[in-house]
């Protein structure tokens, strides 16, 4: 109820006008033309008597008549007669133009009794009733004075047989001849006999006195007439205009008691004012001051209230019983109100049609009109039934938002029927303008089909506890509620049309991401029979949305772990950025999940599938895919924080690893090759799991998963345990500047991961140019050592780098064979993996430094001495007879032989005594293995301490070093290096 708004002070009483005028009338009210035509009659016996008393009194003023005669015949009369204010007002005399007058008057009232049937405004009816009053008052008054001077005459011309009653009224009555604005209307009653008798005008007298009870009484009684016409015509709109403007109604509380068959018992609690500071106009709050205090207070018969909706086909929402009410209408007078009503649903079609809109935001006003019709009465004097009509606008801030609801708490386990049971305990914050209690209610729970269109689908039912909601509280209230999920439809776990995902893996991935979660709720069979039948076809009729927030499981991996990882480089012919271009990985997987403390029931996972981002330093660099189920093992086990959990175990095999940042990728490998710190990775994914429950078998996709793990390194240089070592040398294809070399390799792998190599294809720099690629094609290779592995060697220095490469090769390839500590680079390049050429590009920053392979070259027979350093020449024999030198030779080739187009030597003793130089431009060929080379002529310095020592050496062996130009061909290869050889043990023979 509005503020200053009540209903009992404003409306209209058109029904009572009409069942006034349309109801059974009185037998006095029989005709208008009858009491016309007695009025008429009269005014004519009044007009002869008249002239008759003017005879007697000019016959009496020339002495025709003795006075005292006169005043005895007066005094009998009035013996004989009523008093006059006993006479009713219809017995009297009245002249003719007064019967013309009220003649008027009454077509006038007749008139206005139709009228009243229509329905006026307030303005139209105030207009109408001071018009209506201002013309009775006037035909009233000059009515009442032609009776007043008429009534002499009548009573002399009345019979002497007629008595005086004393029973006659000495007030005019108010409802003789006077009609009160909003009852009904009545004609004055026919006059009686005795006015209708001729000898009324011989009895008239004149006397010698003024009556002074007659005038006073004629005086209240016109004052009385004209209050009662003020108060019947013109009050009656001033005062309801007063009514709407300053009663004030404050409801304090509204609460529903409790429910009833047909609809709820509310109680009302409030208080009721008149506050006529609220009126603005000044007479119009004087009127109602006045009229209000007189009536001092009113009371409302029981009622019906209709309420109705017009822009909703005026459909009837409902209607409420209000009892009597009593109500102090005084200025100031507070009344405390307090009442019960019943009130009873209407077209429940209606009210769906509202609820439907509210709840999907399209109710943006409403129009709500009232409609009553109340009798009024103060005291014993009735006023009248008034039907009342109100329209109240609600716009769209005046209407409640659907409440948040927040889990509290929820428990799902098993039940012994084979189903799934859940226990919620849910809050929300309710905006209701009542309090109210809400009984146990029954509803199906639905969830969001494939496509918004699409029918929601029935998971569980569910019922709820008694809900108490206060009105105005800032907590909110809180009910348990019970589910039971028998089993889960087909169309809740199939794939939508065009997609993977299920229903069912929307609303749990929303759900574990802690997004925002919409579930359907229904209205059902109701769990308790207290519960009334029309709330269950209400509830029925209506499906509510109930948005929910879950819960963000961000602690869900607990630990993960992968063991015999396996890298897999991807084939070298596959199209760059397709899947068959990225490097793979194969590993064992350990996921320990933390289990939601919500889940209490058994739960198998027998197949999973995940697309991971594959983190390092906050930084993605790589997705991993496990698009293809893999078999896995579930087992709940106890966490260490002695929660529990879910152990999955499964083996992850080739799962393509999409590099996204190779800059990063290289960081990576760079961090796990030669950091000193462990490498952890984070990993977020994406998984799909098989889930086998009491409730069967289905699949869940989308479940979020997230954990960090760490990379196992060895800490140190493991490039410096490599220890690679080639067991054989095969000569390939060659050119005047290059030549191919297949070699078998032994080497350690310090990791705990393994590696397949389809194809790859690496640069050796040495002194930082690239004088050779290192090619090595279906490598398989494990942790530890790794033996006989086939690895490609291309020496191609003028093709690498050009002139700066010649030279770089053959400083390496005399460092080589001259036995000295050799390191090279290796270092990738655009194609070193053909389908990732970004990738490669990236690993080129890393420069991996190794030791020249060691070739397994074998020494002189007795010597047990094959793992030390490679001599190229076994030993070397003097003849000093013949001045030549012959020498050991052994080539790391095994099938092709080496062609030895020129030597320039000179041997020193103790590194700086030359013993002699050989200078030979005559070839030889160095066979594979061990051979003996030609004797080659020697240069003696003769005069040197070198000769001597070599002389003196006859028979035994000399220790010498030697440096050496020698140009070497291996088939079209051309080169010449530089040997640099100490320590060569040289027999001298004569």
């Amino acid at each position: 109820m509005a503020d200053g708004y009540h209903p009992i002070l404003d409306g209209h009483s058109h029904e009572s006008a009409e069942r006034s005028f349309n109801g059974p009338r009185p037998s006095y009210q029989s005709s208008n033309s009858t009491i016309i035509s007695a009025h008429t009659a009269r005014s004519n016996q009044y007009t002869l008597r008249t002239s008759s008393t003017e005879q007697r009194r000019s016959l009496c003023s020339s002495g025709g008549v003795s006075s005292a005669d006169t005043f005895q015949t007066a005094v009998a009369d009035d013996t004989q007669r009523p008093l006059l204010d006993e006479q009713p007002a219809t017995e009297r005399p009245k002249p003719s133009s007064t019967l013309s007058s009220v003649s008027t008057n009454m077509s006038t009232q007749s008139s206005h009794s139709q009228d009243d049937l229509t329905v006026y405004s307030s303005e139209q009816r105030y207009s109408r009733s001071s018009s209506s009053g201002a013309e009775s008052n006037h035909t009233s008054s000059r009515t009442v004075v032609a009776d007043d001077r008429n009534q002499y005459s009548a009573a002399q011309s009345r019979p002497s047989y007629e008595l005086s009653s004393e029973s006659t009224p000495l007030l005019h009555r108010r409802e003789d001849g006077l009609s009160l604005y909003g009852t009904d209307q009545r004609p004055p009653r026919p006059p009686s006999i005795a006015s209708r008798t001729p000898s009324e005008a011989s009895a008239f007298r004149k006397r010698s006195r003024v009556p002074w009870p007659t005038v006073i009484s004629l005086v209240t009684l016109t004052l009385a007439i004209l209050t009662i016409l003020v108060v019947a015509f013109a009050a009656p709109a001033a005062v309801q205009e007063y009514g709407q403007q300053a009663a004030v109604f404050k409801p304090k509380s509204v609460s529903i008691d409790s429910t009833t068959p047909d609809g709820v018992r509310a109680r009302v609690q409030g208080d009721f004012v008149m506050d006529s500071g609220r009126v603005k106009n000044k007479s119009v709050r004087g009127i109602g001051r006045l009229a209000t205090w007189i009536a001092r207070e009113i009371e409302t018969s029981p009622s019906d209230v209709e309420v109705y909706l017009p822009e909703y086909g005026n459909v009837l929402v409902g209607t409420a019983a209000v009892p009597t009410i009593k109500l102090s209408i005084r200025n100031g007078h507070h009344t405390t109100v307090d009442f019960l009503t019943d009130l009873e649903a209407g077209d429940i079609r209606g009210i769906h049609a509202v609820a439907i809109d509210w709840i999907e935001g399209r109710l943006g006003r409403l129009s709500v009109k009232g409609k009553a019709a109340i009798s009024l009465k103060s005291g014993l004097i009735s006023l009248g039934t008034q039907v009342l009509t109100h329209n109240v606008i609600f716009e769209e801030a005046d209407f409640p938002a659907l409440p948040e609801v927040a889990i509290l708490k929820l428990n799902v386990h098993d039940t012994n029927i084979g189903a799934m049971a859940a226990d919620i305990l849910v809050e929300a914050l309710i905006d209701s303008p009542v309090d109210l209690t809400v009984p146990a209610l029954g509803f199906d729970v639905l969830v969001p089909n494939c496509s918004p269109g699409d029918p929601y689908i029935l998971v569980a039912n569910s019922k709820t506890s008694q809900i108490h909601v206060q009105h105005g509280s800032l907590q909110p209230a809180t009910a348990g509620v019970e589910a039971l999920i028998k089993q889960l439809p087909e169309e809740l776990t199939s794939s939508c049309p065009g997609k993977e995902d299920s229903p069912l893996d929307s609303l749990v991935s929303s759900f574990m991401q802690g997004l925002e979660t919409t579930v359907y709720v229904r209205g059902s069979d109701a769990p308790s029979p207290d519960t009334p039948a029309w709330m269950v076809d209400l509830l029925r009729s209506v499906t509510v949305p109930l948005p929910f927030t879950g819960h963000a499981l961000d602690n869900l991996v607990k630990n993960f772990t992968m063991s015999d990882t396996h890298f897999s480089l991807p084939d070298p012919f596959a199209e760059p950025n397709s899947p068959e271009s990225q490097p793979t990985v194969s590993a064992v997987v350990k996921v320990l999940i933390a289990l939601p403390e919500e889940m209490n029931f058994q739960v198998d996972v027998p197949k999973v599938r995940a697309l991971a981002d594959v983190f390092y330093k906050d930084e993605k660099f790589g997705v991993l895919n496990i698009s293809k189920w893999q078999d896995s093992n579930s087992t709940i086990v106890d966490a260490e924080d002695g929660t529990s959990a879910l152990l999955v175990e499964f083996a992850m095999k080739d799962a393509p690893l999409e590099v996204t940042d190779d800059g990063l990728l290289a960081e990576v490998i760079q961090a796990m090759l030669f950091g000193s710190k462990g490498v952890e990775l984070r990993v977020a994914a994406t998984v799909d799991t098989k889930v086998s429950t009491g409730l069967g078998r289905f699949a869940v996709r989308g479940i979020p998963a997230e954990g960090r793990f760490p990379v196992k390194t060895s800490f140190g240089n493991p490039l410096g345990r490599l220890n690679p070592r080639v067991v054989s040398l095969q000569l390939g294809e060659t050119t005047e500047s290059s030549m191919a070399i297949s070699t078998l390799v032994n080497f350690t792998n310090p990791t705990q991961y393994s590696a397949t190599i389809p194809f790859i294809d690496l640069l050796i720099l040495y002194n930082d140019t690239a004088v050779a690629h290192i090619v090595a094609q279906n490598l398989s290779i494990v942790p530890g050592h790794n033996s006989y592995m086939p690895v490609g060697f291309l020496w191609c220095p003028l093709n690498s780098s050009g002139i700066n490469g010649v030279e770089a090769g053959r400083a390496l390839l005399s460092s080589y064979i001259s036995g000295l500590n050799t390191t090279v680079a290796i270092k990738s390049h655009r194609k070193t993996i053909p389908s990732l050429p970004d990738l490669g590009e990236a690993l080129s920053v890393l420069n991996i430094t190794v030791p020249v392979p060691q070739i397994n070259i074998p020494g002189p027979p007795g010597s047990g001495d094959e793992d030390s350093k490679p001599h190229f020449i076994q030993d070397a024999t003097f003849y000093l007879w013949s001045s030549a030198a012959q020498f050991t030779l052994a080539s790391p080739l095994t099938e092709t032989d080496i062609l030895i187009t020129s030597i320039d030597a000179t041997a020193y003793y103790e590194q700086k005594e030359p013993i002699g130089r050989i200078k030979s431009r005559d070839a030889f060929k160095v066979h594979p293995g061990i051979s003996q080379s030609p004797r080659l002529p020697v240069d003696l310095n003769m005069g040197g301490v070198g000769y001597d020592a070599l002389r003196k050496a006859l028979g035994q062996s000399l220790e010498m070093d030697a440096i050496a130009n020698v140009g070497i061909q291996i088939e079209n290869y051309v080169d010449e290096v530089l040997y640099h050889g100490k320590g060569i043990a040289a027999k001298v023979r004569f």
